[in-house]
């Protein structure tokens, strides 16, 4: 594996051995030189000269995310707004070394009845990296937002600039079938290190990777009887559906708040105050603004579906992502990164329901409402019997993965309805922003899945205290007045308004 540079003093990476369930091997252990220099750029290894060999099996969860097409779009973004410009070659660089770490990135999605990811021989790291002039403009954003990303025909990963005369804005768009939102932000500190200090990869990649299904967090579970969430019954609900016909979300469009900072310790009081977490009074907030726009009869249960990130259990906690590494100075190891990649590059995250009592009117009354609800799942493994039902579908049912899938698109066609989706992703790490110490960062914030309409997902990240919401949606079936008034609504409920 070579790049054109300074050869007075070149740097080595070892190939990675990748070990799969059922014993698959697919690297072997070499040393090859990798050659750096900050100003020339003209060759870049291609995944033929990283020696990635052709199938990695894709786990059930990474076949449902790809399949999941039918009924959302798939793909997330990372964006970074920075106080200045990034330096174009050095990202390319470290683009090159991340698929050094991780030849996933590399590879295109195959459907077949055992799905697996094939590597592009052809991919060169600047296919992956493109500079869009900004005018300073709105739209520029959304645009950027609303490019495709196929993992079917090309790599399920994508790095776009938005450049001005002074500042750059760097966003990061990955496939939900090739990692969830904290696997975006894990690799975002990946790349972030690569390009602070490209020395850092210097024989330091991870020897082997592990299995990227759920079967590492089951197994932390009792074998014969793991205990799953509570199972609750789900009453009938009518009417609880945002209020916009039915469609698709191939033309999309986002609507995104970040909040002051001073409004972050406004909702850590009131959560405080009323026994609740943040992500409670969030949920209150979102069933609120949900209420006002649907309007729903007294007197039901209706559901609310979430996100939970099932590192919790590898963490040994119930905490949520194992933190990224680096400290206040953004110090990071590429050693300490390698692990942590190891572990969180992959789809680990799965969603559950609550449901929440229509008719409350007071806004105590719906945190209170949304934090028992809460709390019930809680105290009952929260994810633990999605990854069963999940895992269940093994490596070669992808057949019944796609029955699966019919089945819930049906179920919604023929009820009118899209259960509301809350990702509430938490705090993002310095690290996964850390580029260079010349480089300030003026917010970053994620933007994820879009639900087919009627469906809605909000989306919510914190960085340095300033909360981001988001939305996206089927522009050609919801107005964008529409969309902008019912976000607006979602942030008049949390409190300090």
């Amino acid at each position: 594996m070579w790049i054109h540079v300074d050869t007075a003093n070149p740097l080595f990476i070892q190939d990675l051995r990748l070990i799969v369930p059922q014993s698959f091997v697919f690297y072997t252990s070499r040393w090859f030189p990798l050659a750096l220099h900050p100003k020339t750029h003209n060759s870049f290894p291609t995944m033929s000269q990283l020696r990635c060999d052709e199938r990695i099996p894709a786990p059930p969860e990474d076949q449902f995310n790809f399949a999941l097409q039918a009924l959302c779009e798939q793909t997330m973004h990372f964006v970074i707004a920075f106080d200045g410009h990034l330096d174009v070659t050095r990202l390319l660089t470290a683009c090159a070394q991340t698929l050094a770490v991780v030849p996933l990135l590399g590879c295109r999605f195959v459907e077949a009845t055992a799905p697996y990811w094939e590597r592009i021989t052809t991919l060169d790291p600047r296919d992956l990296v493109e500079v869009h002039p900004a005018s300073g403009s709105d739209d520029d954003l959304q645009h950027i937002l609303a490019l495709p990303c196929d993992p079917a025909t090309r790599p399920p990963v994508r790095h776009d600039i938005l450049r001005d005369e002074t500042r750059d804005t760097l966003c990061i768009t990955v496939h939900h079938a090739v990692m969830d939102a904290h696997g975006l932000i894990l690799y975002a500190g990946l790349l972030a290190g690569c390009y602070r200090d490209p020395k850092m990869a210097c024989g330091t990649v991870p020897s082997s990777c592990p299995d990227r299904s759920l079967t590492g967090i089951l197994s932390r579970f009792p074998a014969v009887a793991p205990v799953p969430e509570t199972v609750m019954p789900e009453p009938r609900y009518t009417g609880w559906v945002f209020p916009a016909p039915s469609g698709t979300c191939t033309q999309r469009a986002f609507a995104i708040r970040t909040l002051p900072p001073t409004r972050l310790p406004e909702i850590r009081r009131a959560a405080k105050a009323h026994g609740a977490t943040v992500n409670d009074l969030i949920l209150a907030a979102f069933f609120s603004a949900l209420c006002d726009a649907i309007h729903p009869e007294p007197g039901l249960l209706v559901p609310i579906m979430l996100s939970i990130d099932l590192r919790r259990y590898l963490n040994g906690s119930s905490g949520g992502q194992k933190s990224a590494p680096g400290g206040p100075d953004n110090s990071v190891t590429f050693d300490a990164f390698a692990a942590s990649i190891s572990e969180n590059i992959a789809n680990l995250s799965v969603a559950f329901i609550v449901m929440l009592p229509t008719g409350i009117l007071s806004m105590d009354a719906r945190i209170a409402a949304a934090t028992a609800a809460m709390r019930v799942h809680k105290t009952n493994n929260p994810g633990i019997a999605s990854a069963i039902d999940v895992e269940s579908f093994g490596l070669a049912n992808y057949p019944g993965i796609l029955d699966r899938i019919r089945q819930m698109n049906e179920e919604a066609v023929k009820n009118g309805t899209n259960v509301p989706f809350l990702g509430n992703i938490g705090i993002i790490p310095d690290a996964a922003t850390a580029f260079s110490p010349d480089l300030p960062v003026k917010n970053a914030f994620l933007v994820g899945i879009v639900l087919n309409p009627p469906g809605i997902a909000l989306g919510v990240t914190t960085f340095c205290d300033r909360m981001t919401l988001s939305i996206g949606y089927g522009s050609t079936t919801i107005p964008r007045a529409q969309m902008e008034e019912f976000l607006d609504t979602i942030v008049r409920y949390l409190p300090g308004a």
